[in-house]
């Protein structure tokens, strides 16, 4: 037989047999296996120690608006403890009566400073659901100062030192001498400041946010109306006998705070965020603020934190004519409720709050937190008194502090 030499072979294919399921899974679990059974075990024991949150429950996203008090929920460990419960916050920050007087119907709560601005919002809602309200802290109004100014005070017996400790944090401020001072226009240099190695020729003014839209600046405004009507609770002028019903009389309450609208008009463009300011300006610029006792020990905690002392150039003035304010929590949507529920018992927020500055779980009918201020001794810091001869200055009606407000902050 012939053969053609340029006749070639055609090529073969070898065609290889499936490999098997089984063939298959060994090979994946030789490559894979041990990387998976860490991730695994990794996740199981992360799951049981608590520190992730499960991903199979629901968040619930709750919308609050309030002032101040957002410094709880900006907080990045009541971030961590809510998320444990499945629960997170998106603030707005207002002021608790400019909150009070404008729409809330994208908000699921409100954490309002203070009664009065709490009761607004009950009323603007009378025809809506809102939860019950709840108190889970107290922080009153304050008058944060600087050593030297507190001294000069004290030089003049307008201030007194709460204990002879030679870096105490904390004096009383004689209310009453204290406004007769302002109404005199004296001035830090008159009062003799220079005695402390400081000089400052502005008058002696505290420092309010805005009266508008702020319970501190309201606050603050009540007890100058209190102490200018001679410790008398404004009230609304009773009608005549036999007139007909009608708006309230509110002219002896507009003739008052025009009287001590010159002592809030004094201080000039009111700063949006005082504790702010205080924290990090120099003294000088603002001697005396208006804030609330939290934001001071929240500033004293952290400094004792970082530096294992406290800043002894900061001190605390507490008024003798004490405003206790009741930050109130209101749900404005039934989901909320719960929230409220935690802030107010749950003891691993409660003990953040106080290490916030705020005072948890007052007892009633007191108008400090011993609880806090235990706690604040047992951070290495000191207390302040819990003087049981303070009075605590009584509020108005609202139609009375709303006339005084807007008389006395020209608010629209």
């Amino acid at each position: 037989m012939t053969t053609d030499s340029s006749l070639r072979e055609e090529p073969q294919l070898t065609i290889r047999p499936k490999p098997s399921a089984f063939f298959l899974r060994r090979r994946f679990l030789r490559t894979f296996g041990p990387a998976l059974a860490l991730a695994v075990t990794g996740l199981i024991a992360l799951l049981v120690s608590g520190t992730i949150v499960v991903p199979f429950q629901q968040t619930l996203v709750l919308r609050g608006k309030m002032g101040s008090k957002s410094d709880l929920f900006e907080d990045a460990k009541i971030q961590e403890i809510l998320m444990r419960h499945h629960i997170r916050v998106h603030v707005t920050r207002a002021g608790s009566r400019d909150v009070a007087t404008h729409d809330l119907s994208q908000y699921d709560f409100v954490f309002m400073s203070g009664e009065p601005a709490a009761s607004l919002v009950r009323r603007s809602r009378a025809d809506q659901w809102t939860g019950s309200a709840r108190q889970p802290f107290t922080s009153p109004i304050v008058l944060a100062t600087y050593r030297r100014y507190a001294e000069t005070l004290a030089s003049n017996k307008i201030a007194t030192k709460q204990s002879a400790e030679q870096d105490q944090l904390y004096y009383t401020l004689d209310t009453g001498k204290f406004i007769e001072t302002l109404k005199k226009g004296q001035t830090w240099n008159s009062l003799g400041i220079g005695r402390f190695g400081a000089e400052n020729g502005n008058r002696v003014l505290a420092q309010t946010s805005n009266i508008c839209d702020s319970n501190s600046g309201a606050t603050y405004l009540i007890l100058l109306a209190f102490l200018e009507n001679g410790r008398q609770v404004p009230v609304v002028d009773p009608r005549p006998p036999g007139a007909p019903a009608g708006p309230p009389n509110l002219t002896a309450a507009k003739e008052l705070a025009n009287r001590v609208k010159p002592l809030v008009a004094a201080q000039g463009f009111p700063s949006a965020d005082l504790s702010e300011s205080y924290a990090n300006l120099a003294e000088g610029d603002k001697p005396i603020v208006v804030i609330y006792e939290h934001q001071y020990l929240a500033m004293q905690l952290r400094a004792k934190a970082q530096s294992g002392r406290p800043d002894h150039d900061r001190v605390l003035l507490y008024p003798k004519d004490d405003i206790l304010t009741k930050p109130q929590f209101l749900a404005l949507k039934p989901e909320a409720e719960r929230l409220g529920e935690l802030i107010t018992f749950d003891p691993e927020l409660q003990r953040r709050a106080m290490e916030l500055g705020f005072g948890v779980a007052t007892p009633a009918g007191s108008t400090k937190s011993a609880r806090l201020y235990d706690f604040l001794r047992e951070q290495g810091l000191p207390a302040p008194a819990i003087a049981a001869d303070d009075s605590t200055t009584p509020l108005p009606d609202n139609p009375v502090l709303e006339e005084m407000i807007k008389t006395v902050g020209d608010c629209p």
